[in-house]
């Protein structure tokens, strides 16, 4: 069996596979905020068997994003 398929710990960490899913830009948020868009999306990936699943870009400040689509936690509401 490939290597890719096999279990991976790094410290406390186990991921079921070696498989992992790199951060992408949706630009789907609205006002820094995360939609139902962003919770199938991220579920359907993690549901596809990959071990580890990367979140897009998050902004600690509104000015600090790429576009106004990006998710944001530069608010105690975004948490």
């Amino acid at each position: 069996m490939s290597e890719l398929f096999t279990p991976f710990t790094l410290k406390d960490v186990t991921l079921r596979n070696r498989v992992a899913v790199p951060p992408m830009c949706q630009y789907s948020a609205v006002d820094g905020f995360i939609t139902d868009w962003h919770e199938a999306h991220y579920a359907g990936m993690a549901r596809g068997g990959a071990g580890l699943v990367i979140v897009e870009a998050t902004g600690v400040s509104p000015e600090g994003r790429i576009t106004p689509g990006c998710t944001g936690i530069w608010s105690d509401a975004h948490i």
